[in-house]
């Protein structure tokens, strides 16, 4: 029987029930702004951290520790100890750090404090600490100001161990109380005194020592380390037998200037008196200045202007002779790569960059020629055996460890590493260094091919050749990021084989097969972006959701084309989620971070917001012609780092709004890397290449800004407008002299003149830029060019167009004063587009999704392409909005000419019409349909009118019990193939790659990181639910036909793997509404927002319907949950029910995780699995259902099925 239904439509305020983005700050949090910039300073009052910024000296792993509060401490490497200071009035006294006022200021290399309080009257005290670059010391001034009552200076110091911490003391894997004056760290301290110095004996025997010399008059003596209560109770103190610190004090002088120093003494290092400190405080400052002032930056934004000292200090705490660290504080270990030694190049320090590269040529293996091909079966075949000999490790593998260290790694660190030694080359144009380096190029070439391309097809797998990858694992396919790398690699190797005497034509051979092969297999034309990978096995798949280095790196290594380039840009915009960056005192734009990817489930490296990857994105939107977009997200990187997080100026890994491990580490390489690119590269636009003896200069500078200089010792650079002219001039100071080429904004339609040190000089339009319209001008070598371009006309008109359009809509747009002449439409989109002058008429298709057409727009001088950039929907969109157990409620959105139709719920048996009426371009009232008229879990919701067009969605609704249906439970029995306890309790060992690859472990889950990871899954607790009766029901009613029989399969497993088939088919009869199926299997995120495998139901007329089972959405681990936070984390559909095993309790969530160590904080103990379910067609016969595993990796599996019969 139909029924009717007639509901009045009213407008209620809807809840978001979805996992989009919520409103308010990020997961809750509010922020307050923690440094501010002063001039070139970074300053907070009143803070509350200690050790949060470090202090370098002379490019070793010694550091200073100090912060917001004036406490400080040493690292050696290993805790050196822990200085406070306090001061004493009469009976009254209190450590610096309890001050009513502290103001703090970083200023790169050293921190400056102001502090006053009630004890010291009207008077300040003004401290700075640094560490010396001589020598691994700490140097602290004290000049009193205004002080004119008695006042003494306490201090103290103690606590050395020489122990490291497990991330050398570094924020995030650290706690602050690492670095506390720790009583247990006192023991066994035994001390020398003399007055005011003194020598700590620490460590075995006492072998090791620390020496200090404190202020004049200072009386030292031991005191008892638990007795910090108060300088005066510590002064009054006695030290312990085995426990003690020392302390002292003096009083303060309104003359004085005051010195500190502790220094780790070298074996040849000679007394040191306080006579000294003095000019070696003069000395640490002369040097720290020098140092800061490398980099300068001026620039109306007062946030930017901090970068230059921040940056020098920064890349100079990376460098520790010969070669770049991964990081100046955690991970401060030599590798041949991540990204942190390019910042040698751009801040102008071409010797390290050789030095660095040349240290590591001589750590390349050279024999044997080739090997065997031999996964480490210790480690499931996760990744390679590390021996040499073996082909990974064969010749032209670079080792991990400079000079000669011949040893294997499990990091393909060759294509960074030859990829910045190739921008040095740009940068140098060195022809002596580029012959002496040409060998280990072409080592590292053929090893790549002979790795890494074993099929020949151009396409070259990744292994673990990116900061981020961590558990990136393609099985042997073809990657865009590592194949956009040896493009890169090969073209550049084709410049330089004349210089070397070799023959170019293989290297240019191979780098146009590559782009063939990225273009052809990887290049998806109707979405406008790069793929991920493509699958070696199996059903060779294409994996759409790229991660942010497969844009940028294949931007970055000029892979794509100006329109390319902007459409793999718009992926960014539409696909990859950002994350808002929010802090009182933060006013401006809407700033920003990117997740790295989408993917699910969650596990270290491979979602993650990380300053590197937003860093590099920042480039890429630079390269990609897009300097708007480049600088927001680069500032919101850039505030978040250095002014919003725990360390000023800091260049830190992850920020806080890294969901799972929050903020992480200070001066890490990559990012420093990175914003030294993204300054001089980016910002400022200066590309040298000196093999092509050009110096490219194209600004990314905001459009509102009317000044900003960079200076580095490379170059000079300083660009000034005012109304009716730019003016920029350039000092370049290169080892190699090139010619000028500067691309720039057309500021205005037309040109009036242009000058190059007062002469007219031609100059052309970039007809082929995108996005905006460029001006060039190419000018000869000079030492100095003063370039002065007089605009006349009015500003290049921007073409406004709708952000929406309606499959079959109109599209018509005007240029306004530009004329149209013509339209690039490589999606698709349009139907027959027709231009007049200024204006383009076309119809849209119903290529759903966000899209991008460009149109050539011709306007005084200026001729430049204007993406339109928008997203084409249906005409009408049914969006639900909640369900639960009042029942369903939805939205109609129509984004064409107002419609009058039918909605329909539910078509079959129990269906639901109604009439509903929504105005063009309108949202119509909410709709409720109460639970008594659905159907519990899917319920299908369509919108009929004009008697041919529909739009339809599946509302999921679990709150909703079945009263009154009639189920069938299908005999799985003949079917089933396995237990579901056994899932990763096999080896999964075909099909494989013959090739060196990282892969998924042979137990069918984990990574090359956790290659050993075994989930328990136990289904103890389903089995005896089902009990005796080989049956359980859910609380909605609905009856699933469960075996108890712990000795019987329980499964019907598919996979791509050979020990199940790729799909089983159960026969059936008769008509259904409706499937419920439980279903369990494994998926990783090397599958995400794929589709995983399919349910088809097909009847006897032939016809199927299909349930598509897809990362994330529905298709969900065995093991673990997916972590939703609705920003890095979405699943962009309802949570499905889950069935935990365990327990037999059933829910949306588990009610508590465990861990899988490294792997998963979301575990499940004993695993669930999934409650799915199809609507069928009641009106026809059924004849078979069929499950299949389409992705590679995953097990497919189903477990019951239950038909709804009436």
């Amino acid at each position: 029987m139909i029924r009717y239904l007639y509901i009045a439509l009213t407008l209620v305020v809807i809840p978001c029930s979805t996992n989009s983005q919520l409103p308010g700050p990020w997961h809750g949090k509010e922020r307050s702004i923690h440094y501010r910039p002063e001039g070139k300073d970074f300053v907070t009052t009143n803070g509350a951290l200690r050790f949060n910024r470090a202090l370098y000296g002379g490019n070793t792993a010694f550091r200073v520790e100090a912060g917001d509060l004036p406490e400080f401490a040493l690292y050696l490497p290993g805790m050196g100890g822990n200085c406070k200071l306090g001061i004493i009035v009469g009976n009254n006294s209190k450590w610096l750090t309890e001050a009513r006022s502290i103001k703090a200021i970083y200023r790169p290399g050293s921190m400056l404090y102001e502090i006053s309080d009630p004890l010291l009257g009207t008077g300040l005290l003004q401290m700075t600490v640094m560490a010396t670059y001589t020598q691994e010391a700490m140097i602290i001034r004290i000049i009193p100001k205004g002080i004119t009552t008695a006042v003494q200076l306490f201090a103290a110091y103690g606590g050395v161990t020489g122990k490291k911490f497990s991330r050398d003391g570094d924020i995030g894997a650290d706690p602050e109380s690492s670095f506390y004056l720790q009583s247990a760290y006192c023991v066994n301290n035994v001390y020398d005194i003399n007055a005011n110095t003194f020598t700590l004996h620490y460590g075995e025997a006492g072998a090791k020592k620390l020496e200090g010399i404190f202020p004049a008059g200072m009386l030292l003596h031991t005191s008892h380390p638990g007795k910090q209560q108060s300088p005066l109770v510590l002064d009054q103190s006695a030290a312990t037998d085995t426990s003690s610190l020392i302390s002292g004090k003096v009083l303060l002088k309104k003359t004085d200037t005051l010195y500190l120093a502790i220094r780790q003494p070298a074996a040849t290092a000679t007394a040191m008196s306080y006579d000294e400190l003095p000019a070696i405080f003069r000395a640490a400052e002369t040097t720290r200045k020098d140092l800061a002032a490398r980099v300068q930056v001026n620039t109306p934004d007062a946030y930017i202007n901090t970068l230059g000292g921040a940056l020098s200090i920064a890349a100079d705490a990376i460098w520790d002779d010969p070669t770049y660290m991964h990081g100046a504080i955690a991970w401060r270990m030599r590798l041949p790569a991540w990204r942190g030694a390019y910042t040698a190049d751009p801040l102008g320090w071409h010797d390290r960059a050789r030095t660095h590269f040349s240290s590591y040529a001589q750590s390349q293996i050279t024999t044997p020629l080739t090997g065997p091909v031999v996964p480490d079966t210790a480690l499931h075949f996760a990744r390679q055996q590390e021996k040499i000999g073996n082909v990974l490790f064969s010749s032209g593998y670079i080792c991990r460890n400079p000079n000669g260290d011949i040893r294997p790694h499990h990091y393909d660190m060759n294509l960074v590493f030859i990829d910045q030694l190739f921008t040095h080359f740009c940068y140098t144009g060195d022809t002596a260094f580029i012959q002496q380096m040409w060998p280990v190029i072409e080592r590292h070439l053929a090893w790549e091919k002979r790795n890494f391309d074993t099929d020949g097809d151009g396409l070259y797998d990744a292994y673990c050749c990116i900061w981020a990858s961590d558990a990136l694992q393609y099985s042997g396919g073809g990657v865009t990021h590592s194949s956009a790398y040896n493009y890169r690699a090969n073209k550049m190797a084709a410049a330089l084989a004349a210089v070397a005497g070799k023959d170019a034509a293989p290297y240019q051979q191979e780098a146009a097969k590559i782009a063939q092969a990225i273009q052809r297999q990887l290049w998806l034309p109707g979405d406008g972006w790069y793929a991920e990978y493509k699958d070696l096995l199996g059903n060779k798949l294409t994996h759409p959701a790229a991660g942010l280095w497969t844009i940028y790196h294949a931007i970055d290594s000029k892979v794509p084309d100006a329109f390319q380039a902007w459409q793999s840009l718009h992926y960014i915009d539409t696909k990859i989620p950002h994350i808002p960056v929010q802090a009182k005192g933060v006013t401006g734009k809407d700033y920003y971070l990117l997740s790295t990817t989408n993917w699910q489930p969650y596990t270290w490296s491979i979602n993650n917001v990380a300053l590197a990857e937003n860093l590099h994105t920042a480039l890429a939107y630079w390269q990609g012609n897009r300097s708007e977009a480049a600088y927001t997200l680069w500032k919101s990187a850039l505030l978040e780092s250095m002014y919003i997080g725990a360390s000023p100026g800091n260049f830190q890994q992850l920020p806080f709004y890294d969901a799972i491990r929050g903020e992480l580490y200070r001066d890490f390489a990559d990012p420093i890397g990175m914003a030294s690119r993204t300054l001089v590269e980016g910002l400022f636009g200066i590309q040298p290449d000196a093999l092509r003896d050009t110096l490219t200069i194209k600004p990314g500078l905001p459009a509102s800004w009317n000044y900003a200089s960079l200076q580095v010792p490379d170059i000079q650079f300083d660009f000034k407008r005012d109304p009716v002219k730019d003016q920029y001039t350039i000092l370049p100071s290169y080892s190699h002299s090139m010619h000028l080429k500067l691309q720039v904004k057309a500021h205005k339609t037309s040109v009036a003149a242009v000058t190059v040190n007062g002469k007219a000089v031609a100059w052309k339009a970039i007809k082929e830029a995108v996005g905006d319209p460029l001006l060039e001008i190419t000018v000869p070598k000079q030492a100095r060019y003063s370039i002065v371009i007089t605009w006349k006309g009015v500003a290049p008109a921007k073409i406004l167009y709708d952000s929406i359009y309606a499959a079959g809509s109109s599209l018509s747009i005007t240029g306004g004063a530009a004329m149209i002449q013509e339209v690039y439409d490589p999606q698709q989109v349009l139907e027959k587009p027709v231009t007049n002058n200024n204006r383009l008429q076309a119809k849209v298709l119903p290529a759903f999704g966000d899209k991008t057409v460009f149109v050539r727009l011709q306007q005084g001088s200026c001729s430049w392409w204007q993406p339109l950039a928008f997203t084409i929907k249906p005409p009408v969109e049914i969006i639900g909005s909640r369900a639960d157990s009042s029942g369903i409620y939805f939205t109609v959105r129509n984004y064409a000419a107002a419609v009058q139709g039918t909605l329909v719920i539910n078509p079959g048996p129990r269906v639901i019409r109604m009439p509903l009426q929504v105005a063009a371009k309108k949202v119509s009232p909410t709709v409720h349909i109460p639970a008594p008229y659905l159907i519990t879990g899917s319920n299908l919701v369509q919108f009929q009118w004009d008697s041919v067009n529909s739009a339809q969605t599946t509302m999921l609704n679990w709150d909703i019990p079945s009263i009154g249906i009639a189920f069938e439970k299908i005999d799985l029995s003949a079917q089933m193939n396995g237990k579901i306890n056994n899932l990763f309790q096999q080896s999964y060992l075909s099909p494989r790659p013959a090739s060196p690859t990282l892969q998924l472990p042979t137990q069918g889950i984990g990574n090359w990181c956790y290659p050993l990871v075994q989930p328990v899954i136990d289904d103890s607790g389903l089995r005896q639910l089902a009990g005796g009766n080989n049956e359980i029901n859910l609380d909605q009613h609905i009856p699933f036909g469960i075996t108890g029989d712990t000795n019987t399969n329980n499964m019907v497993f598919t996979s791509q793997w050979d020990n199940y088939p790729k799909a089983a088919t159960i026969p059936l009869t008769g008509r259904a509404s409706h499937a419920y199926l439980v279903m369990a299997g494994s998926t990783n995120p090397m599958q995400s927002r794929l589709v995983n495998g399919e349910v088809r139901v097909q009847y006897t007329d032939g016809s199927v319907d299909t349930l598509v089972l897809r990362n994330p959405e529905n298709w969900w681990p065995i093991e673990q949950d997916y972590y939703i936070d609705g920003y890095a984390f979405a699943t962009n559909a309802t949570a499905p029910l889950r069935l935990y095993l365990k327990t037999g309790r059933i829910g949306t969530a588990s009610r508590e995780y465990t861990t899988l160590k490294g792997f998963s904080n979301r575990a499940i103990e004993g695993g669930a699995a999934t409650i799915l379910d199809m609507p069928l067609n009641n009106d026809k016969d059924l004849k078979s259902i069929s499950v299949h595993a389409l992705a590679n990796d995953v097990v497919i599996g189903l477990m019951s099925v239950t038909l709804v019969r009436n």
